[in-house]
């Protein structure tokens, strides 16, 4: 069982308003198994409290969806430019030219 995409999207909407460091070029979400991903690609590597500051609006999200029982929390360093891999959507993704 997962939680319905709108109620997904709005939920990681409104846990990035103010949440959203300078480098991050793009943050992906899905909900599988009971399992909620959270993946967050960054312009270089993501310091401590960019970690921090996405992880906190992760917990506000995760939060609003009792059925979640694990919680997968990933940030990287990736080029330019961003590669379309599909999760269940983009929460946040920054506008880049090619």
């Amino acid at each position: 069982m997962k939680p319905p995409n709108n109620e997904l999207i709005l939920s990681c909407q409104r846990s990035l308003l103010g949440s959203i460091p300078y480098k991050l070029r793009g943050l992906k979400v899905k909900v599988e198994n009971n399992t909620f991903y959270w993946k967050g690609y960054f312009d270089g590597e993501p310091t401590e409290e960019e970690k921090e500051i996405l992880s906190i609006a992760c917990t506000e999200v995760i939060a609003d969806f009792p059925i979640i029982e694990e919680v997968v929390e990933e940030y990287i360093n990736h080029t330019f430019p961003l590669k379309m891999e599909m999760m269940q959507f983009w929460a946040f993704l920054r506008g880049e030219q090619d």
